[in-house]
């Protein structure tokens, strides 16, 4: 066993960063697919408008 103090506050700030960048590219990521593929409900669909 070892006898070293730990000190809760300097540990996991690495993995925590890791974590929030991931989240904050999987919503740029879903917003920026979001914007290319949303259709507004008022806007004809594309088969309807070639006819």
């Amino acid at each position: 066993m070892s006898n070293d103090r730990v000190n809760p506050s300097s540990q996991g700030w690495g993995v925590a960063a890791v974590i929030i960048a991931l989240a904050i590219i999987a919503n740029v990521t879903a917003y920026t697919i979001h914007k290319k593929t949303y259709l507004k409900p008022d806007k004809p669909k594309a088969e309807a408008a070639a006819h």
